[in-house]
């Protein structure tokens, strides 16, 4: 969303909130006062402020004016002018004002009311408060601090209300430092560090605008209905949803810090170059950095052409649709962007930046022209000032225009690993307790050298994040890994490669056959009963295989199967007679018990009957008859004496 930047405010969403006219004036006075504000919030939708001013001694007629929608409940040191402006009594050099403040703050984009800030019974993100003070030489400049009342973060135009973490990140070679607030209440989908790589990333790109001395972000828990993936407010101050991911053509992050650089005043026939540039290089940088790939990101321009925007004239907002100024406004400042670096070894955002001030139509296309020549401004003009369209351009020509590290990813495989099996997938299905390894391909495709990240996400909440550095044409692979317990469908998503892993409950096993040896056995004889046991479904199984004899259940054993296994077990009759063992619900066998039956086996039946010891050994083999050997999981099938006696 864009920002409300020293001139830029009337471009912003939260121009709305702006606390008047009177308020945004530049100083006049040299005199420097010390302001602070503590910020609290006790009931939802209202902010409570206490606002102290050091009062210069030799101030003449000092007088506060405070933000609009406001209501004192308490002064010290103040008597009230009109319903905004408090003089002070010089009873005290520290005079204090208490009021409220408006803390809900909404908007409405033809949705329904939707929130720009917000008050509720856990957490609050509000304005910080701002005044004017003023002595009878004019406005006097001030020194305005911002403190809570208990926990949270304030910055100069936001501040957060409530439990949080602040990370912070110095950018290198940039005069800047970057403060991300995490709140306890957010569920930031993205890494945290890997947000700060990619604002710093952009800090350090930028060819327009002098960085702030800090960048105050938050991230906005999404337990409201917000107005925007972002707000930008003041200098350098913003909000961010928690949901924005960082690995996307619509890097908010990004997006939002772009604005806190943007120190120009547009006019009507600019003011697409806002929200166009920002959405741009938010795309940019995220081809760029390696998080989306090449055609993720000319998807993103091609937006522009959509049909939705076939009349739209840049120059012209009253014919914009919804999100023209983004999406035509990206295009168009991408082509001229590209044609700039590729002929005339300048840029977009020089171009904008040796504008500064006010920046008309004709300011924009000059610029263009003495950077880039006629033909670049001839373009621009129609681009801008028809409802031509440019086209998008190939991997090769934004190489060989922008030159740089271009990273691709390619998600090159999957590994299974778990109580079932060990080996390749050709594509993600599991099963119910298995390990998911995914391995990607990181390519270095531009003429220098660079740095990548890359992101391994599942259902949009963070795995891993692996980073490292290419040179050209250098390539590397990484591994990510997940275990997954849940039977359901998952997203998965490495560096915007995106692929659905299907989870599914283990199969039922499948007794397939079943022999006894000896088939004829003399009383209390050692029997020897095998079990094949397949999977009743393409997929692995688990479950337990029950032996019976005539009906009668006599021992069962938990099983896990992949291909072909085989279960033994031993019993003994001590009755003659002829008896019908089951395995499963299929599988049968007869075994006839016979007086004397011994001296008519062979020896094989001899040396399979006469095994000492409860046990049964089991062997596994796959599909294509490879044995990996006993299942461990059967071993307790060992200890297992099965007698039966037929009364």
């Amino acid at each position: 969303m864009s920002p409300s930047r020293r001139p830029v405010a009337a471009v912003a969403l939260f121009i709305l909130l702006a606390t008047g006219a009177a308020l945004l004036a530049a100083p006049a006075a040299a005199q420097e006062v010390d302001v602070e504000h503590t910020v609290s919030a006790d009931e939802p939708g209202r902010v409570d402020v206490t606002t102290a001013v050091d009062a210069p001694s030799d101030a003449a007629g000092l007088t506060v004016v405070l933000p609009r929608r406001t209501d004192v409940y308490e002064t010290e040191g103040f008597t009230r002018v009109d319903e905004r402006t408090y003089e002070w009594t010089r009873s005290t050099d520290r005079p204090t004002l208490s009021y409220t403040m408006t803390g809900n703050v909404t908007v409405d984009r033809g949705v329904g009311e939707r929130y720009t800030f917000v008050v509720t019974d856990g957490w609050a993100l509000v304005r910080s408060p701002r005044v004017a003070v003023y002595d009878r030489t004019g406005r006097l400049a001030a020194d305005q601090r911002h403190a809570v009342a208990g926990e949270g973060v304030a910055g100069p135009n936001v501040t957060y209300l409530g439990p949080a973490e602040v990370r912070t990140r110095d950018v290198e070679g940039v005069d800047q430092r970057l403060r991300l607030v995490v709140p306890a209440a957010a569920d930031l989908r993205a890494d945290p560090e890997t947000v700060l790589d990619s604002m710093a990333d952009a800090a350090g790109r930028l060819p327009l605008g002098d960085p702030d001395e800090e960048v105050f972000v938050v991230a906005a828990p999404t337990t409201v209905g917000w107005a925007a993936t972002g707000l930008q407010r003041g200098d350098a101050d913003m909000w961010v949803r928690d949901t924005q991911r960082v690995a996307g053509p619509r890097n908010a992050w990004v997006h939002e810090y772009v604005h806190t650089r943007q120190e120009y005043e547009p006019t009507e026939a600019t003011r697409w170059t806002i929200e166009g540039m920002a959405d741009y290089y938010a795309a940019l940088y995220s081809y760029e950095a390696g998080r989306i790939d090449h055609e993720t990101f000319r998807e993103k321009l091609e937006r522009g052409d959509r049909e939705t925007h076939a009349d739209v004239r840049l120059a012209e907002p009253d014919t914009w649709d919804d999100e023209a100024d983004y999406e035509k406004g990206a295009l168009v400042y991408g082509a001229l962007d590209r044609r700039l670096r590729a002929t005339a070894d300048a840029s977009a955002g020089g171009v904008v930046a040796e504008c500064g001030g006010e920046v008309t139509q004709a300011d924009l296309l000059d610029a263009i022209e003495a950077a880039g020549g006629a033909d670049i401004r001839a373009d621009a003009e129609r681009y801008t000032e028809t409802t031509a369209t440019p086209p998008t351009w190939d991997r090769a020509a934004h190489a060989e225009a922008f030159g740089g590290a271009v990273f691709t990813r390619s998600v090159e495989g999957y590994t299974v690993d778990g109580p079932y099996r060990s080996g390749p997938l050709e594509t993600p299905r599991l099963v119910a307790g298995e390990r998911l390894e995914t391995t990607v391909v990181v390519r270095n495709e531009g003429p220098d050298p660079g740095e990548y990240a890359v992101e391994f996400a599942v259902d949009g909440d963070l795995v891993e994040t692996r980073r490292g550095r290419l040179a050209p044409g250098e390539s590397t692979t990484l591994s990510f890994a997940r275990d997954f317990e849940t039977p359901g469908e998952y997203e998965l998503r490495a560096g915007g490669t995106t692929a659905t892993a299907t989870v599914e409950p283990p199969g039922e096993p499948r007794v397939t056959e079943l022999s006894a040896a000896p088939k004829t056995a003399a009383p209390g004889e050692r029997v020897v009963l095998r079990a094949t046991v397949v999977p009743a479904a393409d997929r692995p199984a688990a479950g337990t295989v029950e032996f019976a004899v005539d009906g009668q259940p006599v021992a069962g054993t938990r099983v896990t199967v992949t291909g072909e296994t085989t279960v033994e077990a031993t019993t003994a009759f001590e009755t003659p007679g002829d008896y019908t063992v089951r395995a499963g619900d299929r599988a049968s066998a007869r075994v006839q018990v016979r007086e004397g039956a011994s001296a008519s086996r062979t020896p094989a039946e001899r040396a399979g009957a006469g095994r000492e010891g409860d046990g049964a050994v089991t062997t596994e083999t796959d599909a294509t008859g490879a044995a990996p050997g006993p299942v461990a999981v059967l071993a307790a099938l060992a200890a297992t004496l099965l007698l039966w006696r037929r009364r």
